[in-house]
């Protein structure tokens, strides 16, 4: 069994076992298993060339989930355990494992964790793009309401990055409505690094406002009909 194939065992077994299966709602093996394949795409046209680090490194990037009670941890936690299990099987030299973990440790951060690190996080997006984005957003955000009738793209709707994060640092989070959350994800894109990644969401993105394009226009038109 090759090493990569070992780690895809590990983590198949790692997610089926979560301490909280709620952290599962959209990263379980399929979330992984398309990370893998975004990250493995992009670094062929970045031509970035230790692919089997790459892999073993998007294969592992969310096993945190699966010990710790919020999701806030997750990257930390995830780094400790991806060093942990590829140090107990000698699957990598201590220095690439070493940048494994720093990438899965700075994954869900705006930066850190070298080149690894750039490529796991343009990887990881495409999740929050196109109908994948919006079936992650419904799965993620279902206890919320859809929409406020009053304003339904509501008032996130085309929001800059830098006015999301004005709303957190004033407490005021994404939003109270799923329509928020995927204002939100279309605005990630702003957070893309690599050209590939940039090229691969355009068209995503533009999905996804046509989407809520969509409807707003269904509301509307049913509540004159």
């Amino acid at each position: 069994m090759s090493r990569i194939q070992q780690i895809e065992q590990h983590i198949r077994t790692v997610i089926e076992n979560f301490q909280h299966p709620h952290l599962k709602l959209a990263h379980d093996f399929k979330h992984v298993d398309r990370v893998r394949r975004w990250a493995l795409l992009i670094a062929h046209k970045e031509r970035f060339s230790d692919l089997e680090v790459l892999e073993a490194t998007a294969l592992l990037h969310d096993i945190g989930l699966a010990y710790v009670e919020h999701r806030r941890d997750h990257a930390r936690v995830g780094a400790e355990r991806a060093t942990q299990f590829l140090t107990e099987h000698r699957l990598f030299a201590n220095s690439d494992i070493t940048m494994i973990a720093e990438a899965i440790r700075w994954h869900s951060s705006l930066s850190g964790g070298g080149v690894l690190g750039i490529l796991l996080r343009d990887a990881d997006m495409p999740d929050l793009f196109g109908a994948i984005g919006i079936m992650c957003a419904w799965m993620s955000k279902y206890a919320l309401p859809e929409y406020d009738p009053v304003d339904i793209k509501s008032e996130t709707w085309r929001m800059s990055s830098a006015d999301f994060t004005s709303r957190f640092e004033d407490g005021m989070g994404i939003g109270s409505y799923i329509v928020d959350q995927i204002n939100f994800q279309i605005r990630c894109f702003d957070n893309l690094h690599t050209v590939t990644a940039k090229r691969i969401a355009e068209p995503l993105v533009a999905f996804m406002e046509n989407y809520l394009i969509q409807l707003e226009s269904e509301i509307i038109t049913d509540n004159e009909a």
